[in-house]
């Protein structure tokens, strides 16, 4: 579902494996953070960090999480790259 950007979350296969592990509470969790991003894509995170294509990525942190995310806009994505425990 989109946001009201018109964008919408979408998880890599890395990120989607890692939420599999997590109790319910903290999936619903990070699917209240997912949510927001889609709302407002160009939402700046804690800090950056350059992926293998020297592509700016957000880097969030949500409690004792860190999500690692960069807004496609092209095609009106929020790609969240990495999720993992701090």
């Amino acid at each position: 579902m989109a946001g009201r950007s018109g964008h919408r979350f979408l998880l890599t296969s890395e990120a989607f494996r890692f939420l599999l592990t997590l109790r319910a509470s903290e999936r619903q969790m990070l699917d209240d953070v997912f949510e927001p991003l889609a709302d407002n894509p160009f939402l700046p995170g804690d800090y950056q960090e350059f992926d293998e294509a020297n592509r700016p990525l957000e880097v969030l942190l949500k409690g004792r999480f860190l999500l690692t995310f960069w807004a496609d806009h092209a095609v009106k994505e929020v790609r969240i790259v990495r999720v993992e425990r701090v």
